[in-house]
Parts: C-alpha cells; structure tokens; sequence
C-alpha cells in the first residue's frame, strides 16, 4: 500500500486525513501535541491514526502507544508493536512479567477515567513486559488483533468488544472483555478468557491456556469451545445463560456451573 504524504508540522498525514506513525516519527515526537520524543507515542487528540510500520521499542517497562483523547481509532494497518519479551509453552513462561503495553487507553491508578470510544485494529502486539493491548474505557473495541508473547495479558478492553483476535502465549489471561466474539485464546498463562459481568461469548475457541478456558459471571455462552485446558473449560457463576458451547478434555473437568443458570445443548 502506498500513500501520498504531506509533511505538517512534525506529523505525517495519508491523503485521507489519517495520522500516520512509524519508528522514525515516534522518535521525533509532535505526533499531537503532548508527545514528546520517543516512546511512549502519546495520543492526546481524537481522530484517526494508522502505522505506517513496525514499531520496536527498546526494553521490557516502555510503552509504545498511549491514548489520553476519546475517540480515537488506532489501525495498525497489518504492522506490529514489538517489545524484546519472549513467552514459552508448557507451562507458559515469560522472560518478562510486568512494565511496558503495547496500546494503552488507561491508567494503573484507581479512579482515573479511561479515554472512551477507543478502537484499536489490524496488526500484532508482541513481547511487551505487562499487557498487549490494555483500553479500559466505555465503548472500546478491539478487532483482528494478534497479542503473542506478552508477559502478562494478551487483549483487555473495559465495557467493550474484543472481535476476530487472537491471543497466544501470554503471560497471565488471554483475552478480558464484556462482549468477546470470534476469538481464539491458546496457551495463555492462566484463563483463556474472561468475561466481565452481564457480557457475552460468543463462537471463541479457547485451548491450551494453564487455568480455565472460560471464566464468566452473570453472562451469556453461546457456541463457544474450550478443549485441553488445564483447569475447567468454562468456569460460569450464575445466573447466566449457557447454551450450545463444546468443552472436552479439561482437567479439572469440562463444566463448572455454580449456581443456576440457563443450561442446553452443551457437548462434552
């Protein structure tokens, strides 16, 4: 893909009005205007921004992109975020556990608002120390997404959506979300995935991961897989619904419901 690029003030900007990032203008900084040079690139603007290549950034505890704005869409446009972590199976271990994320839409500390409207899509997060891609704010949405290697969860996303990702070989749980569809979590450190309170799964795969394959309260299961996990495959607190979903060779056993829920058609 090529653009037609036009220099404004220290920003790169595609024909159609997109911010664009790579390595060399995270280095110079002025991608808006609360960024400083280097890493973190801090989006404090809402609009739409898009990579333009790889971004690498230079050990475990940076954070390549913070967003601080509302409204901001981030494509990665098939690129990556690549931290220097290195995460390996059987029990899954990581040279990293904590620091840097790979896309940021939050804080740390208790209380603060996290920017809302928040997408993020297209393209890998890799090797960061802590979270892949952690955007914690109302209305955030995460689609086709691969988070590997990271050293603690792949993809969290406050009351959002996680769509079409993958999430392998993360330190801690793979994916956490209110509404998480289409997805795939393998051979994470603990859960596969999580489902916030009064959310929804629907058509995920989940296998490999070293705690539950699903771990949901107060949700909504449909048509969902959880094979060879090493605790349940889906761990459920009632009152929910949990109807069509596949769980097989668990071991801790393939369903755990606590509680009473709506239950059919469920194979094991």
């Amino acid at each position: 893909m090529s653009f037609t690029l036009i220099a404004i003030t220290n920003s790169l900007y595609a024909v159609d009005g997109v911010t664009l990032i790579d390595q060399r203008s995270a280095m110079r900084g002025g991608i808006t205007p609360e960024d400083t040079p280097g890493f973190p690139v801090t989006i404090s603007q809402p609009g739409s921004y898009r990579l333009a290549g790889n971004l690498t950034v230079p050990d475990s505890v940076t954070t390549a992109i913070q967003i601080t704005a509302d409204n901001v869409t981030l494509d990665l446009n098939g690129f990556s975020i690549i931290g220097p972590n290195v995460c390996t199976p059987n029990p899954t271990r990581c040279t990293f556990s904590g620091g840097g994320v790979g896309v940021h839409a939050g804080s740390f500390t208790a209380g603060v608002v996290a920017p809302q409207g928040v997408r993020v899509m297209n393209g890998m997060v890799r090797g960061m120390g802590f979270h892949g891609v952690r955007v914690m704010g109302d209305g955030t949405f995460v689609e086709r997404v691969y988070a590997h290697s990271n050293g603690g969860p792949g993809i969290v996303v406050g009351n959002g959506s996680v769509v079409d990702s993958t999430s392998h070989l993360n330190g801690t749980t793979g994916i956490i979300g209110l509404l998480v569809r289409g997805s795939v979590a393998n051979e994470n450190g603990t859960i596969g995935i999580a489902i916030r309170n009064n959310g929804v799964a629907s058509g995920n795969t989940s296998t490999f991961n070293g705690g539950d394959g699903f771990s949901v309260t107060t949700a909504t299961m449909t048509g969902n897989t959880a094979a060879s996990n090493k605790g349940f495959g889906v761990s459920v607190t009632c009152p929910g619904s949990v109807v069509g979903n596949t769980a097989t060779g668990n071991q801790l056993g393939n369903f755990r419901i606590t509680g009473v829920c709506t239950l059919a058609d469920n194979a094991q």
